[in-house]
């Protein structure tokens, strides 16, 4: 398994944040929490968020990062990033990890993740508070970032001739106007 370090981590948690953000919204206009008024001209028009309405929203978002990572082993930002969670055979993690996991992202939270980050930066396997108690790691989603590489041209079974009489690929401007010519003839 390869750990997941600070970065890609903290970009899924953003990912994640701005659907936090639009996910509150929306709670505090069901709530309610929707104003407009004009005053000398100038309109104003906003979001007011009340106990009741934050209240939900975060029990909401609390039940995503759960859900999302019992059910299908990461969030959407996870996701974005081709990360993982999951327990120390590799497996996918149950209902139990994910509610300790995300039970302690209040402590790991604090001060924007900077205690998430220095838990992670002083573990051997880039664990966060919440992942030690869950007994969690979280990690490259290997299927995909294969997937990603396969797409982009990396086959992993090719090696060099070791000989060195394989000559390296190269795509010349004969080859350029030799496929350009043939594709002007296909439509054409």
């Amino acid at each position: 398994m390869e750990y997941v370090g600070v970065a890609r981590r903290f970009v899924a948690v953003l990912v994640d944040g701005v659907l936090f953000v639009f996910m509150s919204l929306f709670v505090g206009l069901l709530t309610g929490g929707g104003y407009s008024h004009t005053s000398e001209g100038t309109h104003e028009f906003g979001v007011n968020s009340g106990p009741r309405s934050t209240l939900l929203a975060l029990l909401l978002f609390f039940g995503y990062y759960v859900s999302c990572e019992a059910l299908f082993g990461r969030t959407l930002g996870k996701r974005v990033m081709s990360l993982r969670v999951v327990s120390h055979d590799g497996a996918s993690i149950g209902l139990g990890a994910a509610l300790v996991r995300n039970l302690l992202r209040i402590v790991d939270g604090l001060f924007f993740y900077l205690v998430a980050a220095i838990s992670v930066w002083a573990s051997p396997k880039r664990q966060r508070l919440g992942d030690r108690a869950a007994g969690t790691f979280v990690v490259h989603n290997s299927s995909e970032v294969a997937r990603i590489r396969s797409a982009a041209g990396h086959h992993p079974g090719w090696r060099p001739d070791p000989s060195g009489r394989e000559r390296a690929s190269t795509y010349s401007e004969e080859d350029f106007r030799a496929d350009l010519a043939r594709a002007k003839r296909l439509a054409g």
